[in-house]
């Protein structure tokens, strides 16, 4: 995990930089890719919430239940599921994403109650090294 002293555990260097950003409504002034991605998320689940609650809520606080509903479930998942040791060449916020796109793209083409750890065993069953790989991956996909 890519994280120093000031990083709260649990949370790589860039998405504790996504919160600081928006805690401080500052824009993200980085090149980086996948901070501009993180924060394209944080953006997108803000304007669901908007869409279901009567008032507007703001980015601390969309950025909190982003934590709380995908970024904490979904890194739980990739955690216990042990994707991280199959991919790793690919850093933690990267897989972050990949696996995160993968369960939008899942809700997206139907599976609408898909579970984050459901999305991480089908990423697997498709992506990993080896044949053998993901076969035990498809294997737990099939008794979630």
């Amino acid at each position: 995990m890519n994280q120093d002293f000031f990083t709260p555990k649990g949370y790589s260097l860039s998405v504790w930089r996504i919160f600081v950003n928006t805690a401080l409504f500052n824009p993200i002034e980085t090149a980086d890719p996948m901070e501009v991605e993180l924060r394209h998320q944080v953006e997108e689940h803000k304007y669901f919430i908007n869409q279901l609650v009567p008032h507007e809520i703001t980015m601390e606080e969309a950025f909190t239940s982003w934590s709380v509903t995908v970024h904490g479930p979904l890194s739980s998942a990739i955690d216990e599921e042990g994707l991280d040791r199959e991919f790793p060449e690919v850093s933690e916020d990267e897989l972050f994403l990949r696996v995160s796109r993968h369960w939008h793209n899942m809700k997206k083409n139907g599976t609408v109650a898909v579970s984050p750890r459901e999305a991480v065993l089908d990423y697997g069953s498709q992506f990993a090294k080896t044949d053998e790989t993901k076969t035990d991956y498809l294997l737990k996909k099939q008794f979630v």
